[in-house]
């Protein structure tokens, strides 16, 4: 099928100043990126997946998800909401149909916006409202009428509307009165694999710091859940462990400051805070969980397992040569099931000073379960 679709040559790079972003360049082109949104916001207005029906003096606006549940709950208290009594504006796209908004809140009295995340959908008929001095009042999340955080849901929705119709009353978080209650459902905390090497790595750093005061900051990652183990304190970003570790240390220098970080973020932005830690000559512990494969989002490959996206066999890179390039104090390599190596890397680690890595190497247990390969990745 993809051999039917039609294919045309890249033409190469045409010099052009266009792409040096200069202040003035940016300038005019900010004007121009301005004179599009306008013509789109015009153009969507004929879209036909922003959707307008009904008519009444109040209104509902929502979209995507929010859009379905509202559909849903167009039956509440045994009353049908008929296209008659009430103005349904469905938005779908970004920028805001301007004039298919402002022909749903032509004759509306009030709306009630129903959406997740951020109020934008809110936050735009506000704008129109007060740009063309309209006398709509606009309620959603801003106004206490939607719930401000966390996902609707048809009860939620229905509840909302039933209020919004009724007496306008302001949303209040729970199931609707009108529905029956939905039996409890059991607790699931999130957890390691069975046979993940990264509960093996933690076990070995935790043994070993028994004790000790120490720190554990975490990254963006499978070992993310080493806090169910008490093993991660902090998360914030892929590469943050790292720094977050040598912001702590100057803070708390008498304490042991451990920062956990895969193989895959290592080489997506965890070489950075390490050479800021090394030239900084900060004194942390980094632990590079490398078990072959880029593991939460799907096992997409990385530098370090010698395959492509593509098919294509490179070298791999080293994350042990790599790190040893970047004049830190000590590496230690070890499998972490075979603890008691794994352990004494993690003894002989703390006893020294300055950035010192330990390479805790073993693949994963989803990818040598399934191909029985190595650390090669292949």
């Amino acid at each position: 099928m993809l051999d039917d679709l039609p294919k045309k040559k890249p033409a190469g790079f045409a010099k052009d100043n266009r792409w040096v972003i200069f202040p003035k360049l940016s300038y005019t082109n900010h004007i121009k990126i301005e004179e599009k949104l306008l013509k789109m916001r015009d153009a969507f207005a004929g879209y036909e997946k922003n959707i307008l029906s009904g008519s009444g003096k109040k209104g509902i606006a929502t979209g995507g998800v929010s859009y379905t549940y509202t559909r849903e709950a167009m039956a509440v208290n045994g009353e049908r909401i008929t296209d008659n009594n009430i103005k349904l504006l469905k938005i779908a796209t970004v920028p805001f149909p301007d004039k298919l908004a402002l022909d749903f809140l032509d004759g509306l009295d009030e709306v009630l916006t129903v959406e997740e995340l951020d109020p934008v959908i809110e936050d735009e008929l506000v704008r129109l409202c007060g740009l063309y001095h309209l006398h709509v009042k606009i309620k959603g999340k801003r106004t206490g009428h939607i719930q401000n955080a966390g996902e609707n849901t048809p009860d939620s929705v229905s509840e909302a509307i039933r209020a919004f119709r009724e007496a306008g009353a302001p949303y209040v978080s729970g199931r609707s009165r009108h529905c029956t209650p939905a039996p409890a459902l059991p607790v699931r905390a999130p957890s390691l694999c069975a046979g993940c090497s990264h509960r093996a790595s933690f076990s070995a750093v935790k043994n070993a710091t028994k004790g000790i005061p120490s720190v554990y900051s975490g990254d963006i990652g499978c070992y993310t859940l080493g806090n169910t183990l008490g093993m991660v304190d902090t998360c914030l970003c892929m590469g943050g462990g790292v720094t977050v570790a040598q912001g702590l240390q100057r803070i708390e220098p008498d304490t042991v400051h451990f920062a956990f970080i895969g193989d895959s973020t290592f080489f997506h932005s965890g070489i950075t805070g390490i050479v800021n830690a090394v030239y900084n000559q900060a004194d942390i512990i980094v632990v590079i969980l490398d078990n072959a494969t880029t593991a939460m989002t799907g096992n997409q490959p990385h530098p370090g397992m010698g395959v492509t996206m593509m098919g294509g066999r490179p070298e791999k890179i080293d994350i042990g040569r790599v790190v040893s390039s970047l004049n830190i104090s000590a590496l230690y390599r070890a499998d972490p099931f075979e603890a008691k190596a794994a352990r004494q890397a993690v003894h002989d680690a703390v006893k020294q000073k300055g950035v010192r890595v330990i390479l805790f190497e073993s693949p994963c247990i989803k990818r040598k379960g399934r191909r029985g390969t190595g650390n090669s990745g292949s």
